[in-house]
């Protein structure tokens, strides 16, 4: 009933890249809301768990997108192999 898949290390390291990139955009957004908000520099690593929360957040909603993009593109090319 269910096939088994398997995850290629292609896939693995693409992961764990776009995990880094909202990680680093998330560490990034901090460091700018120190900066504006003149708070003391102990917050860099005091805020970190809302740093991971946000960093999941992006990674999720990027997730998000890629499985709408995906379901987009199905939906053409499924579309002109039917008007074919």
């Amino acid at each position: 009933m269910f096939k088994d898949t398997t995850i290629t290390a292609r896939q693995k390291i693409r992961e764990s890249r776009i995990l880094l990139a909202c990680f680093i955009v998330s560490y990034l957004v901090n460091i700018i809301g120190i900066i504006i908000y003149q708070a003391p520099a102990r917050e860099l690593y005091s805020q970190l768990h809302v740093v991971l929360i946000l960093t999941f957040f992006l990674y999720f909603l990027t997730w998000f997108f890629r499985i709408l993009y995906s379901l987009v593109k199905w939906f053409f090319v499924r579309a002109r192999k039917v008007e074919r």
